[in-house]
Formats: structure tokens, C-alpha cells, sequence
């Protein structure tokens, strides 16, 4: 079992006040601009994790697909999109007791199912990479297929192709819906 000390609870603890306050933020804020960089502050916040886990590669990918790729693809969306809107126009989010009602008490009940299950659930102890070896050049190696990887994977590089195709029709998506925006004048 890995020791952990009180700086490390402190950055774990200070780290998930930022993820829980700023994606609190990004759901409650009206500008849509802020909520994005919020959005930024949780999913950067969510890469420290990562970290904290010794999971650095993972912390990479997280910081180049979602940070760089993916709120870039939504400030492009908020700058081709946006409108002058009268602040006051907005509305603020209030508890809706109507039909969805139904829909939010199941929601609590699949979280209270999934949750009593993880908690009951027996976790095996991971073997993780032996001392000294490169991750990220065996994370390399077993994402193309090559020989030289510690570990024996598949071949990752058709997840990576989607991740490219789901960040090229979010980009698409934004440039229809600017183009829609501006009343079909091209």
C-alpha cells in the first residue's frame, strides 16, 4: 500500500475544491465565455489528478485532447456563435419541480445503485511498469503496435483516429452553426 503524506492530501483536497467550485461555475455562470474558461480552470484541475497519481502521460493527453482540442473547438463555437445579448434577458437556473422530477429521482437512484456497487466491489492490486522503465515510450510503443513495450496492449491508434474525427465534426458542427447564425446570407 503507497503512504501518503499531508502535503499530498493538502494538493488532493485544495485541487478538488478547484475541479467541484469551477464546474459548479461553469453550470451556474450566465456569460458563456466564462463558463468555457471555467470549464478550462475543471478540466486543468483534473489533469493535476492525474499527476498525483503518477499517471503523467494521462495528465498530457488530458491537458492536449481536452484542454487544447477540445475548449479551443468551443471558444471557436462562442466566437462564431455569439450574439449581443441583453444581460438581463438571461435567466438564472432554478429548480424546475415539473416533469422532471421523475427523471431527477431516478438519476439519485442509478448514482446510489452505481455507487453501492463500486463501494462493494473487490479492486486487484494493478502491477503497474517496473523500475526504470520509460512509460511514455512503452505508452508509445504499445499505441502503434511496435515491438518494445513493457506491457502487452492493442493497438491504440484507432482510438486515437476517433478522437481526431470527433474533434473535426465539433469543429464542423461550429462552423454550420455560424453559418446558420448569420441568416444564410453566404
Amino acid at each position: 500500500m503507497m503512504e501518503t503524506s499531508i502535503s499530498d492530501l493538502l494538493v488532493f483536497l485544495f485541487f478538488s475544491g478547484i475541479t467541484l467550485l469551477s464546474s459548479a461555475g461553469v453550470v451556474l455562470v450566465k456569460d458563456v465565455w466564462h463558463s468555457a474558461l471555467l470549464l478550462g480552470v475543471a478540466l486543468l484541475s483534473i489533469a493535476v489528478h492525474y499527476v498525483l497519481l503518477s499517471a503523467e502521460f494521462i495528465a498530457a493527453m488530458q491537458v492536449l485532447v481536452y484542454v487544447g482540442g477540445v475548449l479551443i473547438l468551443i471558444s471557436f463555437a462562442i466566437m462564431l456563435i455569439r450574439r449581443k445579448m441583453d444581460p438581463k434577458s438571461m435567466t438564472s437556473p432554478s429548480l424546475n419541480m415539473g416533469p422532471h422530477l421523475l427523471r431527477g429521482v431516478g438519476a439519485i437512484a442509478f448514482f446510489l445503485l452505481f455507487s453501492s456497487i463500486l463501494i462493494g466491489a473487490s479492486f486487484v492490486i494493478p502491477v503497474g511498469f517496473q523500475d526504470g522503465s520509460s512509460i511514455t515510450k512503452s505508452i508509445g510503443y504499445a499505441m502503434f503496435g511496435l515491438p518494445g513495450a513493457s506491457i502487452h496492449s492493442e493497438n491504440f491508434l484507432a482510438a486515437f483516429e476517433i478522437i481526431d474525427i470527433a474533434l473535426v465534426a465539433a469543429l464542423v458542427a461550429a462552423v454550420m452553426l455560424a453559418r446558420r447564425d448569420s441568416g444564410g446570407e453566404n
